[in-house]
């Protein structure tokens, strides 16, 4: 049985992926068609993996094979009634609301399955409040919803299950998720810890450097903290522990700058897909607004490790135990499809569709060039799986966050609530976005980055524009906030899969990572302040914002770590230093210059106190 199985998932994942780059190169089926095939293999693809992992328990196995079939039979019903709902969408039957309870019920076993039951709790919280909505407080009370009404709107509509959401899961998204499974595969993933290795090895601390750019690369292909730090936290975690750091501190940087991987362009994550569909725009207008907080973000990483290098006096790698930069260099040609992606969606102006089907040509048949990188029926078969089972979460969470619009657009909530949050805070900005970011991370703890920004996009978002924030800073700041929470205690899944490869403390780690992500934490701050950071002004205006926000974090990570140059800092040094990076946050002249004064009086200070500093005698 189990056997049987496997074959009819791996044929699933096949049927899958010939489904989804089919109608990525030739165009996607009309209606709700395309989301609901697409939603029948994820059904059927989830609920196989589940039964093959509940091998100890026979109960659990059969309702998998039950929901499973269930499923299907749903999600295909609602296919047949594809072409009648896109002519007449008001007509509704008894089998209709049958099968849409089960699709509800269906999804929300899979969603707590399979993303988690935080998401599930949510989403479950809000199918309640669409049906008792008067025993709300005044401010969210509402006439509640009709049994047949809530139905129709969530599963039959394009405001519900089968909305945008959705439909960026079964169109684009699930495109690059299959590329990333292909870059692994073909090595490209091991091309970039290579390459990061050969160029930043010799460095101060240079693991942990190595770490950090490498982590950027792969995680700008992979989209995934955790996959991230399997990824690269095998090869570099060791690395690191070899040379004297400590597990939690090689750990803490390796999930850091894996978290940091789902901001890095040219891909992003699911997420990132989403921010363009809701806003939209171009994808490639969505990278060209991430590319200087994501580089900034790794630019302050790179500060923390390297003071921390010195602190701890830990040096470089030598030469012959790093990969030759020679032969690396020869290599490159296996980085050229990230290359070929970026033009094709940048200067090329291709659809985002059309550049992920074109770089999944491209990368298969360059794979055949060698033999290290040629597909084999292990590596085939790897993929397909690795694609397939890829695609999962995000399309589940993707269609109940669907749940979750239709409510508040049903009950109306959503023109309600922007003026509620603005009045909490008092229409003041600041105090929103600090409630936005509280109340990101605490969602980001339980929910993928994609669900969470979802929830917020739709909940929060629209409050921040009202005070006058420009939608694309409003969208990538809760963007990022539940990207961070990878690494925010008590939930950071990002640290504590690295303390399993580091093996360390998961709760020490976690810290030492929210310790190192503090720049995080910040830059959403200083872009909703300085649109000019999100490529938004002149090239001589990107260039000075770019400068002050490179000084307001580089004071960041000198507070943090003790250290600013070559000089250990006592604790009014740092709470100077910190004051300095919150000056520079706002792009005024004053607050700039109070900053920037603060950080060469502490500079010049602890650098000639160091100099000036009589030896203690042995």
């Amino acid at each position: 049985m189990t056997r049987a199985l496997k074959r009819l998932e791996l044929t699933l994942c096949i049927c899958f992926v010939l489904f989804q780059m089919y109608t990525a190169f030739f165009g996607a089926i009309s209606g709700i068609a395309q989301k609901s095939i697409h939603l029948t293999f994820v059904i059927a693809i989830l609920f196989i993996g589940l039964y093959n992992n509940d091998h100890k328990h026979k109960t659990l196995q059969v309702l998998d094979l039950v929901l499973m079939v269930i499923g299907c039979v749903v999600t295909i019903y609602i296919t047949t009634l594809s072409k009648q709902l896109a002519i007449d969408n008001t007509t509704h039957t008894v089998a209709m609301s049958v099968f849409g309870v089960l699709l509800i019920a269906i999804l929300l076993v899979a969603t707590w399955r399979k993303v988690g039951p935080v998401l599930a709790i949510v989403v479950a919280f809000f199918v309640f409040y669409a049906f008792f909505g008067k025993m709300f407080p005044l401010i969210f009370r509402h006439g509640g919803m009709k049994f047949t009404r809530f139905i129709h709107l969530i599963c039959y509509t394009s405001e519900g299950i089968f909305g945008s959401p959705l439909n960026s899961a079964a169109t684009f998204i699930c495109v690059f998720i299959i590329l990333g499974a292909l870059f692994a595969v073909t090595g490209v993933g091991d091309y970039i810890t290579e390459l990061a290795s050969s160029v930043f090895g010799v460095f101060r601390g240079g693991p942990a450097k190595v770490a950090v750019v490498a982590s950027a690369l792969f995680g700008s292909i992979s989209g995934s903290a955790c996959a991230n730090v399997i990824g690269t936290g095998t090869f570099t975690i060791p690395l690191m522990k070899r040379i004297g750091y400590d597990g939690e501190f090689a750990g803490a940087v390796e999930a850091t700058a894996s978290t940091g991987g789902q901001i890095m362009p040219p891909i992003m994550g699911a997420a990132a897909f989403l921010v363009a569909e809701i806003l939209g725009v171009r994808y490639w207008d969505v990278v060209k607004a991430a590319i200087i907080p994501a580089i900034l973000f790794y630019v302050a990483l790179l500060i923390a490790v390297d003071l921390y290098a010195l602190s701890h006096g830990l040096v470089g790698m030598k030469r012959s135990e790093l990969p030759p930069l020679s032969k690396t260099i020869r290599g490159i040609w296996k980085f050229s499809p990230m290359l070929v992606l970026i033009l094709m969606i940048g200067p090329m102006n291709f659809t985002i569709t059309r550049s992920g089907v074109y770089t999944f040509l491209f990368t298969l048949a360059l794979s055949f060039v060698s033999k290290e990188t040629r597909l084999n029926r292990e590596k085939l078969t790897q993929f397909l799986y690795s694609a397939g089972r890829g695609c999962c979460t995000v399309a589940i969470a993707c269609a109940v966050v669907g749940i979750i619009i239709g409510t508040v657009t049903g009950t109306g909530l959503s023109y309600r609530l922007s003026s509620i949050l603005v009045d909490i805070a008092g229409g003041k900005l600041a105090l929103l976005l600090i409630i936005t970011m509280f109340a990101a991370i605490i969602l980001g703890m339980g929910l993928p980055s994609s669900a969470c920004y979802l929830v917020l996009a739709t909940l929060v978002a629209p409050a921040i524009i009202q005070l006058g924030v420009l939608p694309m800073a409003a969208h990538l700041f809760v963007f990022y906030y539940g990207i961070i929470s990878n690494v925010t205690p008590p939930v950071a899944m990002a640290a504590y899969a690295a303390a399993g490869i580091a093996d360390c403390n998961p709760s020490r780690c976690g810290f030492q990572a929210f310790r190192l992500s503090i720049a995080g934490f910040l830059l959403p701050f200083f872009f909703v302040y300085n649109n000019v950071l999100l490529f938004d002004g002149t090239p001589l205006a990107i260039l000075i914002a770019f400068l002050g926000a490179v000084v307001g974090i580089y004071c960041l990570a000198c507070s943090m770590q003790g250290y600013i140059w070559n000089a250990p800092i006592n604790f009014v040094g740092r709470v100077l230093l910190f004051a300095a990076a919150i000056s520079l946050i706002d792009s005024a002249v004053l607050t700039d210059m109070i900053g920037l004064a603060l950080m060469i009086a502490v500079h010049v200070f602890f650098n000639m106190r160091k100099k000036n500093a009589v030896p203690v005698p042995q």
